[in-house]
């Protein structure tokens, strides 16, 4: 993708006094992120993962080398909408596509670009003007994964107002939270028999043995000083095992650029277990209004049967319930997580085609393409 200079919305009539840029590059973006940290702050979004600090983390860490571009709309110096964008290009048919979308690593488990609300379906006019832009920053398709679920339906029709096809949506990630709407005896009440039984031995035995610690941690100074224990316990953890999925080098680095820039209320905290003064579990959560959300959870594999993972996640659940939280964000879809929620949250993606005969070309191409794997079962 290459840069566009600033330019005036055509929708100015409507929206007055709007610009929108597109911004090449980490560094081009530094300006506009204290108007964006002010509107994520502002709007109903799924801080921290829509926000500038978690975002130019990701493309630090990971995107550096997929030609990273912000498309920024402002309205009387105000941010309306912003939309981080990576190359992630596709070979079809021995052809390359130009496709960008979102950043794409272990840590995009959703995708809540920031969108501010309006009257009267304004923000449709806003993502036409960040589609248009992205477009006219050289991307072919633009795929927009991990959506929350209307978003994806806004997204459909904001690219019919520019003449842009789009496919349809399709289901993506659906991840679970709990709503705290009583004590923590009341929120015993809702789980099964069997969950409140296992929550009550992890909690007899914390209160029985004599070797098991648990630290909160949660200023940046302590989180920073114990990011190797953290990262002893992954490499000792089933992910740690698996190649897929232990951590890398670049997920490293992302963790402690996080600590580093999150802001005060996002920082969260990090949560270790010790037995005899080993670390053997990490529960590191990150924070926003009146939430906490689950980041990364390991333990030793070795330790199974002392279950150090549950310790954990038992006293976090039970410390958010006590101070009030309104929710814990589990930010995950794993049966571990289903026994402890409330509802879950759906998303969806959308892949998009640019305007004109090319992008029609290029959906063709790809319903053949489907048609003929599915008529092979493939």
């Amino acid at each position: 993708m290459h840069p566009s200079h600033p330019r005036t919305s055509p929708l100015e009539s409507a929206l007055p006094r709007m610009t929108v840029k597109c911004l090449a590059g980490v560094e081009a973006m530094d300006p506009v992120l204290p108007a964006w940290q002010a509107a994520a702050e502002r709007v109903d979004a799924r801080l921290p993962y829509c926000g500038p600090a978690f975002v130019v983390a990701m493309l630090r860490a990971y995107h550096s080398d997929d030609a990273p571009v912000l498309v920024h709309l402002a309205r009387e110096g105000r941010a309306e909408g912003v939309l981080p964008l990576i190359e992630r290009p596709l070979k079809r048919l021995g052809q390359t596509i130009r496709e960008s979308g979102f950043p794409f690593n272990p840590n995009a488990i959703i995708n809540d670009p920031l969108i501010r609300p309006d009257a009267a379906g304004a923000h449709v006019a806003t993502l036409a003007e960040l589609l248009s832009a992205a477009f006219g920053s050289g991307a072919e398709t633009l795929i927009l994964d991990h959506l929350p679920d209307p978003l994806a339906a806004s997204f459909a029709e904001a690219a019919e107002r520019i003449g842009a096809r789009a496919d349809p949506p399709l289901p993506a990630r659906s991840l679970y939270y709990t709503r705290f709407d009583g004590g923590w005896e009341e929120f015993l009440g809702s789980r099964s028999r069997n969950h409140r039984w296992q929550i009550r031995k992890a909690l007899k035995a914390l209160g029985a043995s004599s070797d098991v610690t648990i630290d909160r941690l949660s200023s940046r100074a302590d989180i920073a000083a114990a990011l190797p224990d953290w990262f002893a316990v992954e490499a000792a953890s089933w992910q740690g095992g698996d190649p897929a999925s232990a951590m890398t080098d670049r997920d490293r680095a992302f963790h402690a650029l996080l600590v580093e820039t999150l802001p005060p209320g996002q920082l969260g905290d990090l949560w270790i277990v010790r037995f005899s003064g080993r670390p053997v579990a990490a529960l590191r959560m990150l924070g926003a209004d009146r939430q906490v959300s689950v980041h990364t959870m390991h333990f030793d594999a070795a330790e199974r049967g002392r279950a150090p993972g549950l310790m954990a996640f038992v006293t976090m659940m039970r410390a958010a319930c006590d101070e009030g939280l309104d929710e814990v964000d589990m930010h995950g879809n794993t049966d571990f997580f289903a026994r402890w929620a409330t509802g879950s949250r759906a998303h969806q993606s959308i892949r998009i085609y640019r305007p004109g005969f090319r992008g029609v070309a290029l959906q063709k191409c790809r319903r053949a393409i489907r048609g003929w794997r599915l008529a092979k079962g493939r």
